[in-house]
């Protein structure tokens, strides 16, 4: 999994311990007297800053306050220890932590992969008989009305497995013994 990266002046503010909760123009104008930014202008800087904001809100390290207001926007910190001075963000420990603190059991993770092994087989059995019916059609294409409905619901069986996979998969990364 590729590391989360912000501006580590941002990173480094954000430690700094004086903006346990703040706002969007208030970390934009620290962040602009930190940096030495003051000759651009306010709007682009105020949008990068936003953009960081939102990966560290969906990485779990900030999270937004619910106000009366609709701007500006206030955040508040969550989980300032998995933000480093350099900028990276540790996203491994946010991802156990949606889940819970507990790790899984290795009886669930063990059916989970099971669970996983056979959507996959699945899968590769759906793929085949759609390539198959392809190949019909394409060898007799008289055929394709009487096949389609069957082709469709393959797809349709398809589509719904490989959501079962993908789910499957984002629990079991989220287990660190898996």
């Amino acid at each position: 999994m590729k590391p989360l990266k912000v501006k580590p002046e941002l990173a480094s503010l954000l430690k700094s311990g004086q903006f346990e909760t703040f706002s969007v123009p208030r970390i934009r104008d620290a962040y602009q007297s930190l940096t030495g930014t003051g000759d651009k202008p306010k709007k682009v800087v105020s949008q990068l800053v936003k953009r960081h904001l939102r990966k560290l809100e969906e990485c779990g390290v900030l999270r937004r306050r619910n106000t009366d207001r609709l701007h500006p926007i206030e955040y508040q910190l969550v989980d300032v220890s998995r933000l480093h001075r350099s900028g990276t963000v540790d996203l491994e420990l946010s991802a156990v932590a949606e889940v819970g603190s507990e790790p899984f059991p290795a009886e669930v993770i063990q059916g989970l992969k099971a669970k996983l092994n056979k959507y996959r087989t699945e899968m590769l059995s759906a793929m085949g008989a759609l390539e198959e019916y392809e190949a019909i059609v394409q060898a007799s294409p008289y055929l394709k009305n009487t096949i389609q409905s069957k082709y469709d619901q393959t797809r349709e069986d398809y589509a719904k497995t490989l959501g079962k996979v993908k789910a499957l998969e984002s629990l079991i990364v989220l287990t660190p013994n898996a």
